[in-house]
């Protein structure tokens, strides 16, 4: 069986043939019914190994737990390019209901879309530039994790609008609606507003102007 610096040893070797964050692999590789190493990396040289290896159902369900972690701070938890979950022949025999279950449901993304909501600029690679549907999101998240005024003022403006369009509800009513919701909630919801409602990205960019001449922003 695998000490913790095998197994660290064999996450580092899986993450340079193939990328990804999260590593979970057999301990025995000709054991049907060998136990699984989970790995994260969160840095550099810096690999957290899962206490001890687990049967392939826990595993499964650690790793869901890992993503969703990943979710809520924020961070890239799509399964496809985080997830390295290593099964031998010996293990494939037996497939993982658990297994099956983690790929088809985790379909979740990073709050913010690379190439939908930033963008790099193509002659300064380090810097960034907003989508309405990007800037929308950005100032969500500084209002719930920031408390920042002007974020806060940025959304009501953005509630006057939906409530102006037909949502069905007044802005000061769709405020408490969003209050209630969790932050992943929020996103996707302002996913579908934005996609429902919104024109045009300049309409986003209109509420950021216009605070800003208020002297607000």
């Amino acid at each position: 069986m695998m000490n913790n610096k095998q197994i660290q040893e064999r996450a580092k070797e899986i993450q340079n043939q193939t990328g990804g964050k999260i590593f979970c692999f057999p301990v025995h590789e000709d054991d049907p019914f060998s136990k699984f190493a989970v790995v994260i990396h969160v840095g550099e040289e810096n690999y957290r190994i899962y206490p001890k290896p687990l049967p392939i159902e826990e595993a499964a369900a650690g790793i869901q737990v890992t993503l969703e972690a990943f979710k809520k701070e924020g961070w890239d938890a799509d399964y496809d390019r985080n997830v390295r979950f290593i099964s031998y022949q010996a293990q494939i025999d037996a497939p993982s209901v658990t297994m099956r279950k983690l790929k088809k449901e985790n379909v979740s993304k990073p709050l913010l879309e690379t190439g939908v909501d930033v963008m790099k600029k193509e002659n300064d690679p380090e810097e960034y530039l907003f989508s309405g549907r990007g800037l929308l999101k950005w100032s969500y998240l500084e209002m719930v994790n920031e408390k920042n005024p002007n974020a806060v003022q940025f959304m009501d403006e953005y509630y006057k609008i939906l409530a102006m369009r037909k949502y069905g509800k007044t802005a000061a009513a769709i405020k408490q609606e969003v209050r209630r919701m969790t932050k992943e909630q929020a996103i996707e919801w302002i996913e579908k507003t934005y996609r429902r409602f919104i024109k045009h990205g300049s309409e986003i960019m209109d509420i950021m102007n216009s605070l800003s001449k208020g002297g607000q922003h």
